[in-house]
Formats: structure tokens, C-alpha cells, sequence
């Protein structure tokens, strides 16, 4: 639904700026989805008359002039020659904007001084204003021009004004229209509703009955309850006026000639689609009045609307029709064969009211949408079929001439009841959760035209105006009250009955950020069974295992002591299926039987690699290398730095063990977290594994325990590092730990870090030899290093290399 700014303040006045007006109807419920300034390019520029010109006192070639803008006498300095006192001339106003022209951005005029005097504005000449500019000074305006008045206006274009494009919601068919939207702004603010005074002159209408030339027919009151036909003759088809083409245009609606844009008016206007006929075209049996019938069409017929396309027919679709043929889609489109044309001279006016459903359906199936049926298939107001209707006569008489036969006619076989609505004061301060007094509430809804049948201390009863289908119960009523009492002025209060924080909302969070890691590290989450074999479970621990005294099944008699029979589980599964490369990892619940006889439950995380080692662990060359266990190791350390555990230590087992081929356990401190190892050849052989399986098991409660969620924050370095590489023989019992301590002990001046690149034996390496390289970055934090700084430390540490480790130094 398109309105605008000027069109709108002709229903409803009010003080507010186009940006306050968008912000009100948002706060009424209506969304303003874009505002569109169209026009104005020259706001604030008016006609003005020159009173008085003297010499700048600073100045030989500017003038000092006094002038009369309309609303007062202001003074500006100009530097043109071609105007005297008494001319009239285009004056821009300080804080307004020239429009951009010739390559010339836009120039804003603000209050300043020109050689010491104050200047209130700008005098313009042609250019500045976009048109020819012969070069010779100001434009002169025409001496009856009216000063003050907009140089717009003086134009004859059409002011500046701002388009709103407002997504209505389904339930308020009645915002669908220029005078419900003014109705909101009526009841927010309390100026009265504008509506149009529907006045046709006495010569303009026909005493003659409407029933002498015509008769109405509803065939099928269900799907149109009430239908409306009014004539007009003598009318002359033409283009419609400027103001009405502008409005229609600014809205979205491509203007055709003055009777279709009347209607047209009218249904942007009052939400109320209205449609003409050429009269002369509706057929009529031998000796009998046109007759317009509403009825549902035959199955398998045809129709061509007004866009010229063959629309197929069922018994669902509504139509208007005559003794002889069909006219209309009902609600959705005229016909090609009634359509008003250069040649038209009697016009029926329609304005109905069809059920929504019906329309709805009819134009989903037929593919065809357009404003009207968007407006029925909300639902109409069924009460201002005959209004609007007289509406469009109306305006179709002030822009075609004719006259109108007198009356209408209304075919209105059940009229409905009017709705009415109880209200009790106390329940709408208990569900707004603020007290508003009775009377403001009965003020609140009689701005929105709702009539009072009755008021008690308590309570009100209110008779609900047909154009508001959606109010049909005490809370809707309760609902606009808010509305208008404003929504940002009922407190926010914390909602009833609201469930308190737990311990386990932390954990719940906690455990999803392990999730997201490990997923981050490229494994997969697996889901394994809770109850497992005591075959199975016996394989993995020594720990007691929690036997049921009822089991399902042989295969499911024991809680599972540990997460790795699943994990083995799902690997086996995915070998089984040509999927020889996995790493995955579970999350659950572990089950252990005390030395009291009490089942210990506690949450456990589980990894698994098998396969190929994956480039997400590995940036070598050797990319088809199979997983060993220090990828697993690898993939712990970086889930455990990133978890916030730091200070984790690996502690080799010496002794075997019944699960493992090699295994070490993950301590901190003296407290064991869990185990590392690669699974014995007996257990790969037992589950069909025929690549080295790496596993790992932690005790997850620990890992909450004893993590440290804060995060650091380091900032980016200023200052550029310097990189310095070192590639040295050294002896084959040298340990790259030990390299690390001699140089954390030789304390290099601004070494940052150190980088073990390259490991290399073999071919011109002497035997009991190895190469090793390494990369040595140097940083000042604040200041940018010298090449003689770097250079000075790194020949220390390379010295200390070759003395202490009897190293052959090649720098790279």
C-alpha cells in the first residue's frame, strides 16, 4: 500500500515531519517498509522582492541588498549587475540545498559573512537554478509574481512530497486505504477525520428511477452479500486532471483515462474497489431490462479479461455477468468485452462486497493478482459499498461531465447484525499490567469510530463499525487501547511464572563449545548405545561394570563403563560402507560400580582416527600418509588449548595393557584426565579394523572442572618482525627440547619465537648426523628493529650454537 505525505494531510491534519510520520505509524502497528522523497528538488527556494541596493562597504563589484521574502525583510549580499530595487527575483533560503547541475555538486546555503556582512540567504541566477544561463546575473521574474509564494508553485510543478510504501498486515483489511490510515492518525492525535464531502450538483443528476434501466440479480448471496449499481450518462471520456494523474502515479497506478482512474481514486482512497461498465454493452434478453447477475460460472467455459488473456472456468469462480454473457471476474478483473473505451458514454458504476475466500482461491488458481482482489480477499467493508460507489460518481461527474440517474441500486439480500463487544475496565488494566482510567479507554475507541452502547461503572459495551473485522472479542478491544495509550509507555515487567537459572544451563553451554571445537577440527559426532555387551565392556576396563538385573538382550546387559566400544562401533560401520578414513568423536554419559555397591555416572569425551591421515591435521607433502598417534595427540592438544586447558602432560605407560598396543595418560598436575593410545591388534582384528585405530578417552566433568573459560586478549603487533633462518648438522641425540632450553638461556635480545621447520637424514648427511632447521622471528613492541640489531643477536645464538653443540651452522 503506497500513500504520501500531501495526499495524506487532506483527511487528517497534523504538525509532524515526513521522518516523526513514519515513526508514528510504526508505532500504531502499520510497517513502513521505504520512504521515498519525490519532487522538491527546489524546497526552499521562493519568490522574493528586491527593496533596497546599496554598496557592499568591503566590496567594489558586490551589492549589499535588502529584501522582502514574504514573511519578512532579510539582508543578502549578491555579486550580480542586472537587477535594480523593486525587481523580483528567486531567493534560496539558509539551511536549504540547490540541486547538482552542470557537473556542480549540490550547494547547501547557510548564514555567513561575505566580507565582513552577514548574508541571509543567496539570490540565483538561471544556472544555479538548472536552466540556461545567458551569463548576464540573476533571473528576473515576472512582475506579477507573488512574493513568498514557492518558486515551484510559481513554475506550476507540483510540490515536493514523500511516497510510503506501508506493509499491511493481513487482519486490517481498512489500513488498505488513504481514510483508514487518516482514522489512525485521528484517534492518535485527536484532530478530526477529513472525509470527503460527497456534493453533486442538482443539474448534474437525473430524477429518473434507477430500476427503469436496470435490474440487479444475486444468484449466490453466500459469495456476494451485498452488490451496488449506479448509472451515468453523457459522459466524455479524456485524460484525467494533472493531480489526479500525479496521485495515481506517486501510488503505483498507471493512469488511462478519466472514468478508470476515478475509480481507481476511489479505491486507494477508501480501501472500496469500485469498477465501471460500458453500459451500452451489457446485453439484455428481448424486451427486458439489462440485468447484471451474480453467479458462479459453468465448469469449462472461458473468459478474456482487460489484459486480453483467456482465463478457464470452474464452478468456484464468481462472476459478473449479464442475460447473454459474462462481464467480470468478480473482485479481481473486468472484461475485454465491457471495457470503457473512447467511445463511452454510459457508465454503471459497481461497488460490491464478495467473500474473501472465494476471491482468494480464484486468483490463486487463475494466477492472476491485482489490487482489487488483493483488497477483497482481506476482506471489504461491507458498509461502504453504496458510499463509495457515490464517491466515484462523484469525481467521474467533475472530470466527464454527464449526470447520474438518481438513487441506486442496492441489492443487500442479509443484512448482518452489527457486532458488539463487552469491555470491562479492570480486565484491560490487568492485561496491559498498567491502570488507564475508564474514561480515557471509552475516549481511546471512540476516536477509532467505535459507538458506546452502554457504560456502567465497570464496564462498556461497544457496537464495532463494520469497516474493523478484525474485533471480534475483549482483547482486541484491550489491544488498541494499547495501541493508542503507546506501547513504549507500558513498563516491561519480567513474565509470570519465568523458570530461574540452573547449574546446568552453564554446563549445557560449556559442552556445546567442545562440540563446535571438535567439529571445527574436522571430526564427526557419533551417537553410541548406552547399554552395551559385558564381552564389550570387559575388554576396556578393569573398573567394576554395572550389570542389569533385567536385561533387554544378551548383547545389551551392562551400562557402558567407557565411550570407546561405540566410537569402535561406528568405525567398523563406516569401513563396512568404503568409508576407510574417519575421526570422529562422542559426548555421553559413562556408568562405573562403586566399592558401596552405587552406580557412579559421570559424562565422558571419546575420539577415534583411522585411515588416511586427513590435510585438516596435516600441512606436509606427504598428503596419502597414514594416521598416527601423534595426529590424535595433536588434534587433544589444540582441542584442550582452545577448551582453556593448559599445563596438560603426557605420561608414557610402561606396562601393557589389555586394550592397547602403546597408550600414555593425559594428566594435569597429579590428576589423570583420561587415556591416549593406539588399539591392540587383537581388538582391531575382533571389530574388522585393518588400519591402525587411534583412541582417546577424557573424563569430561574434570575438563569443566579445571578449565579456565576466560580468554586473553593480545593485540596485533605495530611493528614488523624480522625472520632470520638456521639450518645446522647436529648430532642425532640432539633434541629440539634441548635446542629450546640453550636458547631460552642464551636470552636473545627481541627473539619472539622459534620455528623447528625442517627435520632431514640421509643423503650427504654423515651418518650419526641430522639436519634440522629452524626459523627465528625477532619483534620490538614498540619500536621497528634494525637489520645491525638483529644481526648482532642472532651471530650470539649462532655461536652459542656451534660451541655447544659442536653444530655446522649454514645460514639460509
Amino acid at each position: 500500500m503506497k500513500i504520501t505525505f500531501n495526499w495524506l494531510q487532506q483527511y487528517v491534519r497534523f504538525d509532524w515531519s515526513p521522518d516523526e510520520l513514519a515513526r508514528r505509524l510504526t508505532f500504531l502497528g502499520l510497517e513502513v517498509e521505504r520512504a521515498e522523497k519525490v519532487g522538491g528538488e527546489l524546497d526552499g527556494i521562493v519568490v522574493a522582492q528586491v527593496l533596497m541596493r546599496d554598496k557592499h562597504p568591503n566590496a567594489d563589484k558586490l551589492s549589499l541588498c535588502r529584501v522582502h521574502d514574504g514573511m519578512g525583510e532579510r539582508q543578502v549580499v549578491c555579486g550580480a549587475q542586472n537587477f535594480k530595487a523593486g525587481d523580483k527575483v528567486p531567493l534560496i533560503l539558509p539551511g536549504h540545498t540547490l540541486p547538482a547541475h552542470g557537473g556542480q555538486p549540490p550547494l547547501t546555503i547557510q548564514v555567513g559573512k561575505i566580507r565582513g556582512v552577514e548574508s541571509h540567504g543567496m539570490l540565483c541566477s538561471p544556472g544555479e537554478l538548472g536552466l540556461p544561463d545567458p551569463g548576464n546575473g540573476l533571473l528576473i521574474l515576472a512582475e506579477d509574481a507573488k512574493v513568498g509564494q514557492p518558486y515551484e508553485q510559481y513554475l506550476g510543478r507540483p510540490a515536493g512530497d514523500v511516497v510510503y510504501d506501508l506493509e499491511v498486515t493481513p487482519n486490517r483489511p481498512d489500513w488498505n486505504s488513504l481514510i483508514g490510515i487518516a482514522r489512525e492518525i485521528s484517534a492518535s492525535t485527536g484532530s478530526p477525520l477529513l472525509r470527503p464531502e460527497i456534493k453533486i450538483s442538482p443539474s448534474q443528476i437525473s430524477r429518473e428511477p434507477a430500476a427503469d434501466f436496470l435490474n440487479v440479480r444475486i444468484e449466490d448471496p453466500d459469495l456476494c452479500p451485498r452488490y451496488t449499481a449506479r448509472l451515468l450518462r453523457g459522459l466524455k471520456i479524456v485524460p484525467s486532471p494533472d493531480w489526479m494523474r500525479s496521485l495515481l502515479e506517486k501510488a503505483g497506478l498507471r493512469a488511462i483515462n478519466n472514468v478508470v482512474d476515478a475509480t481507481n481514486y476511489v479505491m486507494l482512497e477508501t480501501g472500496q474497489p469500485v469498477h465501471a461498465f460500458d453500459f451500452r454493452l451489457l446485453g439484455a434478453r428481448p424486451g427486458a431490462l439489462p440485468t447484471v447477475v451474480i453467479h458462479r460460472a459453468a465448469s469449462g467455459g472461458e473468459f478474456i479479461t482487460l489484459d486480453g488473456k483467456a482465463h478457464a472456468l470452474n464452478d468456484q469462480t464468481l462472476l459478473i455477468a449479464d442475460e447473454t454473457k459474462p462481464l467480470a471476474l468478480a473482485g479481481i478483473m473486468g472484461g475485454k468485452n465491457s471495457e470503457i473505451n473512447p467511445a463511452t458514454m454510459d457508465v454503471l458504476i459497481e461497488s460490491a462486497c464478495f467473500k474473501p475466500q472465494n476471491i482468494r482461491a480464484t486468483s490463486k488458481k487463475l494466477g492472476l493478482r491485482t489490487d482489487s482482489s488483493y483488497r477483497f480477499e482481506r476482506g471489504s467493508d461491507i458498509g461502504i459499498c453504496d458510499w463509495a460507489g457515490r464517491r466515484a460518481a462523484q469525481l467521474i461527474l467533475e472530470t466527464a461531465g454527464g449526470a447520474m440517474i438518481d438513487n441506486s441500486i442496492d441489492a443487500y439480500p442479509n443484512p448482518a447484525p452489527a457486532r458488539k463487544i463487552p469491555l470491562r475496565f479492570a480486565k484491560s488494566d490487568a492485561l496491559l499490567g498498567v491502570a488507564i482510567a475508564a474514561e480515557t479507554q471509552i475516549n481511546f475507541l471512540k476516536r477509532l469510530e467505535l459507538e458506546v452502547l452502554e457504560q456502567e461503572p465497570s464496564r462498556a459495551v461497544f457496537q464495532v463499525p463494520s469497516f474493523r473485522v478484525d474485533l471480534k472479542r475483549e482483547a482486541d478491544l484491550i489491544e488498541e487501547i494499547a495501541r493508542l495509550y503507546g506501547v513504549d509507555k507500558i513498563p516491561a515487567t519480567p513474565p509470570r511464572g519465568a523458570v530461574g537459572a540452573n547449574a546446568f544451563d552453564a554446563a549445557h553451554d560449556e559442552i556445546a563449545e567442545a562440540r563446535r571445537i571438535l567439529t571445527g577440527l574436522g571430526l564427526y559426532e557419533t551417537q553410541g548405545q548406552t547399554l552395551i555387551s559385558e564381552g564389550e565392556a570387559a575388554t576396556q576396563t578393569e573398573a567394576k561394570i554395572v550389570r542389569l538385573r533385567y536385561p533387554l538382550s544378551g548383547d545389551m546387559n551392562v551400562l557402558r563403563p567407557g565411550l570407546m566400544p561405540g566410537l569402535l562401533a561406528a568405525l567398523r560401520h563406516n569401513i563396512s560402507h568404503k568409508n576407510n578414513d574417519a575421526a570422529i568423536f562422542e559426548i555421553g554419559r559413562v556408568f562405573s560400580l562403586q566399592a558401596d555397591r552405587t552406580c557412579r555416572e559421570k559424562r565422558s569425551l571419546a575420539m577415534a582416527l583411522t585411515g588416511a591421515r586427513w590435510p585438516v591435521y596435516w600441512d606436509g607433502a606427504d598428503r596419502e600418509a597414514r594416521s598416527n598417534l601423534f595426529d590424535l595427540k595433536g588434534v587433544l592438544e589444540e582441542f584442550l588449548e582452545q577448551f582453556g586447558l593448559r599445563g596438560v602432560t603426557w605420561v608414557r605407560r610402561q606396562e601393557s595393557r589389555p586394550f592397547f598396543l602403546e597408550s600414555a595418560a593425559i594428566c594435569l598436575g597429579k590428576m589423570q584426565l583420561g587415556e591416549i593410545g593406539r588399539l591392540s591388534p587383537e581388538q582391531a582384528r575382533r571389530h574388522d579394523l585393518r588400519e591402525a585405530v587411534l583412541l582417546a578417552e577424557l573424563d569430561l566433568d574434570e575438563l569443566l572442572a579445571r578449565r579456565i573459560a576466560a580468554k586473553s586478549f593480545k593485540p596485533l603487533p605495530q611493528f614488523p618482525a624480522i625472520r632470520r633462518d638456521v639450518a645446522m648438522l647436529v648430532p642425532e641425540a640432539t633434541t629440539h627440547e634441548g635446542i629450546l632450553a640453550m636458547v631460552k638461556h642464551a636470552r636473545p635480545a627481541n627473539l619472539e619465537r622459534v620455528e623447528l621447520f625442517d627435520v632431514f637424514r640421509g643423503q650427504n648427511i654423515a651418518a650419526g648426523q641430522k639436519s634440522m632447521a629452524y626459523a627465528f622471528i625477532y619483534r620490538n613492541a614498540e619500536r621497528t628493529l634494525t637489520d645491525s640489531e638483529v644481526n648482532a643477536a642472532h651471530e650470539k645464538l649462532v655461536e652459542q650454537f656451534k660451541q655447544s653443540l659442536h653444530a655446522t651452522v649454514r645460514e639460509c
